[in-house]
């Protein structure tokens, strides 16, 4: 190590990034850990990633608490020599200066935020904080997540004896010190069943709020419009078990949907777009985003050049990317760079819905469920499974008769689905 004392920082994964939140730290104080260890997970915008160590050394200090929500650049950990006295990395964390830093999950080299010239060895007065507030008098240190647990269970915080570092109360005093109350009951009997009643509350996830930001970006931003148009699904279940008959891994509809959307919108590239700024970049590769609901919310990992994979392929792909997204363990490249979403929400028993544009891309395909309906077929009325089909467009990009020329693709695809 070529400092003998090292800051470790929220980092930062991508331009979007300005703050997240810890989900779990994987070494504890005191240990020792060697460069590219797994430090600890962080939850920005859809995913968790790992931050590895950047160095080798001494884990002496975790500032910030898994469950806590840090800014970009934020000092949340101190790696230092073990030989380091415990006032210097004190002086270190009080006259650190956060600057903008990234440590990428793929392994790229990343800056150091620097820190101010190393103070004397004695502790100076920290500047007014929610740990420490001005004119020298001491406050007690409590963390984040301790402070909500006790506010959530009614429970004095300055009568709680902290066990952390500089007796730092941690979420496990607030719970120790709850459960000595009399009758071990935090929370005094609610005076009413309004009281009984009254709501929850909890702080958006870095992921929920992301997605709450783009959401919004794109309603207020993009010039939507809609076409919908009903297929009937006969063939395309026909052919589906077909192939699950066949053997190898099971074919769903909204696999064969992935196929058929695939192989209309290079045959539509202005669909197949993205707007970046005043250009219109068109792709010949149709990477498309899948939505996965998962606990935390809806992500959309990417089959990519779909085009090019079979139905079969295609079903593998998906199922292992919707189990990877409802377990966090996406890398970032796997839900970045898709040119069309695909949003199927007839699983649920949805008739029909709009999808909201995911900017850059410049259209979403909403698919709902199959029902039996009466249709005309050859002057007889008869009873088929159909499905309604609504393609959100940025009307910037696409225009209404190119819309119309893509679903009018589709439709032939799933209907006459031989060439799936």
């Amino acid at each position: 190590m070529s400092q003998r004392i090292y800051p470790i920082t929220m980092p930062k994964w991508g331009i979007e990034m300005q703050e997240g939140t810890i989900t779990a730290w994987n070494a504890a104080t005191g240990q020792t850990i060697a460069k590219g260890d797994a430090l600890l997970d962080v939850e920005t915008e859809k995913i968790v990633n790992s931050v590895e160590a950047p160095v080798s050394g001494t884990l002496r200090r975790i500032i910030a608490d898994v469950g806590g929500t840090e800014t970009v650049g934020a000092l949340i950990a101190v790696v230092a020599d073990v030989e380091v006295a415990d006032a210097e990395i004190d002086s270190f964390i009080v006259n650190f200066k956060p600057a903008d830093t990234s440590f990428e999950p793929d392994g790229a080299s990343a800056s150091t935020p620097a820190a101010t010239p190393a103070a004397a060895s004695s502790v100076q007065s920290a500047p007014a904080t929610a740990d420490a507030p001005a004119g020298g008098e001491v406050e007690q240190r409590v963390s984040p997540i301790a402070r909500r647990l006790a506010e959530k269970l009614g429970v004095d915080v300055s009568r709680i004896k902290g066990t952390g570092t500089h007796g730092r109360v941690s979420k496990e005093d607030v719970e120790t010190y709850a459960a000595s109350l009399p009758g071990g009951a935090a929370v005094p009997a609610p005076a009413s069943s309004a009281a009984a009643a009254a709501p929850t509350r909890e702080k958006m996830t870095s992921m929920r709020a992301t997605i709450a930001r783009r959401l919004l970006e794109s309603k207020q931003s993009i010039p939507h419009y809609r076409l919908s148009i009903d297929v009937e699904l006969s063939a395309l279940l026909a052919l589906r078990a077909k192939l699950n008959a066949a053997g190898g891994a099971k074919v769903s509809v909204n696999d064969l949907l992935v196929r058929a959307t695939a192989l209309a919108l290079v045959r539509h590239p202005v669909v197949n777009s993205q707007l970046q700024g005043d250009e219109i970049v068109r792709y010949a590769q149709a990477d498309i985003c899948v939505a996965v609901a998962t606990e935390n919310g809806l992500i959309t990992p990417i089959v990519r050049a779909a085009e090019t994979k079979s139905p079969a392929q295609i079903a593998a792909e998906v199922a292992d990317l919707a189990e990877r997204a409802r377990s966090g363990k996406l890398a970032r490249d796997e839900i970045s760079g898709g040119t069309f979403t695909l949003s199927n929400l007839g699983m649920f028993g949805v008739d029909r819905f709009d999808g909201i544009i995911n900017p850059p891309q410049v259209a979403i395909l909403a698919v709902g469920a199959g029902t039996d309906r009466v249709i005309a077929r050859k002057g007889q009325a008869v009873v088929a499974k159909v499905a309604t089909l609504t393609l959100s467009c940025d009307h910037r990009v696409v225009d209404g008769a190119a819309g119309a020329q893509f679903l009018a693709t589709l439709r032939e695809l799933i209907e006459q689905p031989q060439s799936l």
